[in-house]
């Protein structure tokens, strides 16, 4: 159920609360280098959205050498905000998945506005792709400590390499 919820944010965000601010990369196509996607993801920071344990998200960047910039453990997120994501299928989402994505999506669409505000702290530097096509997919959470997590809230990390949230910087969040 965590991928679908995954798909339904980004749409949300990408379509509703920060259009023409956002993009949706195609996985398959970053994958295989086609520029654009992979442009798409290097020149801005990304947010890898978990769906489960196998942290997909986290793992296609990774295998990019791509590190994100937030990462949403989703499983946790929904614990933490008083979700059960046990109903609903992929192809027919429950009001549940339905609801607990738009919280998803409002969630993320505030980090991100929050890096985009003018004056924000918030300091990214475009990463240098080094594609690893001999590494394989690691587990949640803490990629097998290949990269290594902060946590900003149950289900929301930062990776220690990337720069401080606005959040963390003036305490809010």
């Amino acid at each position: 159920m965590g991928a679908t919820v995954a798909r339904l944010a980004t749409y949300v965000v990408a379509e509703e609360l920060i259009p023409e601010k956002t993009l949706i990369s195609c996985a398959p196509a970053f994958l295989r280098g086609v520029e654009e996607d992979v442009l798409m993801v290097v020149k801005s920071p990304s947010f890898a959205l978990d769906g489960c344990e196998w942290s997909c998200g986290t793992n296609l960047l990774y295998l990019a050498g791509i590190t994100p910039a937030v990462r949403f453990l989703l499983p946790e997120y929904a614990e933490a905000q008083g979700f059960d994501l046990s109903g609903g299928s992929r192809r027919f989402p429950s009001g549940v998945t339905k609801d607990f994505s738009r919280l998803v999506a409002e969630r993320v669409a505030e980090i991100a506005g929050g890096m985009m505000e003018r004056g924000s702290p918030y300091a990214f530097q475009r990463p240098e792709l080094k594609k690893q096509p001999d590494k394989w997919f690691r587990s949640a959470p803490n990629m097998e400590g290949l990269m290594e997590f902060v946590r900003i809230e149950p289900g929301i990390y930062r990776p220690t390499s990337m720069p401080l949230l606005p959040e963390e910087v003036s305490g809010g969040g």
